[in-house]
């Protein structure tokens, strides 16, 4: 199943990797907005963007771009911990991460090249969870229909689910307007998981409060 998932998201790269950023840092060299021109960058380097701006890389945008940055530590994040506990790590201005008091984290997502990049992660950790529609067929993502904005957003919720015994990490992705489709896709520490129009006995329910996810449209 993995396989099919990898090649959605391998297919093609986006020509625009960043979102627009309002950096007047005039260090470092300008180079094209592409994905090799980023690979070869160094941090401080900037793309200038069609609106006249200057997006200046981090070294976690350039790790991403060659596909060794480390989701598990997350380096080079800036970190911020609000009034309530939950500690904000922003890794590039297209990745920012919550992190709750109770072990859950969302991750909030605003360009392909990021979204691309942890997806390809969590699919070579865990197990995808195939979704079984009222028809009973199987399906490796369940189309979303309703959406509220116009601009690609990705949401990805990490959380742990208990039948009563056994207890599992899930982890929820939530993609909107990505190469014009809006969809779910789960997956989880065990194998051969289902969701969807399955019996009630036995079934994996998320532990503790779930968090909505914390979309910012305008930029």
């Amino acid at each position: 199943m993995k396989g099919k998932i990898l090649v959605l998201f391998m297919l093609c790269l986006p020509m625009v990797l960043f979102a627009e950023a309002d950096i007047n840092s005039t260090e470092g060299r300008e180079i094209e907005n592409l994905v090799s021109s980023v690979q070869a960058a160094d941090a401080g380097d900037y793309i200038l963007l069609p609106s006249g701006k200057k997006y200046v890389l981090t070294k976690a945008e350039i790790d991403i771009a060659n596909g060794v940055y480390d989701y598990e530590t997350f380096p080079y994040a800036v970190i911020n911990t609000q009034e309530d506990g939950v500690k904000v790590k922003t890794i590039s201005e297209a990745h920012t991460a919550y992190f709750y008091p109770d072990g859950q984290i969302i991750h909030n997502l605003k360009t392909h090249t990021s979204f691309e990049a942890f997806w390809n992660f969590i699919d070579s950790k865990y197990h995808i969870t195939l979704y079984i529609d009222d028809s009973g067929e199987t399906h490796e993502a369940r189309q979303i229909m309703d959406v509220k904005f116009d601009v690609f957003r990705a949401g990805i919720h990490f959380q742990t689910i208990s039948n009563g015994t056994d207890v599992l990490d899930s982890i929820v992705i939530d993609a909107f307007n990505y190469k014009g489709e809006n969809f779910t896709v789960k997956y989880c520490s065990a194998p051969e998981m289902a969701w969807g129009n399955i019996s009630s006995e036995g079934m994996f329910l998320p532990v503790g409060e779930s968090y909505e996810f914390k979309f910012n449209i305008g930029d």
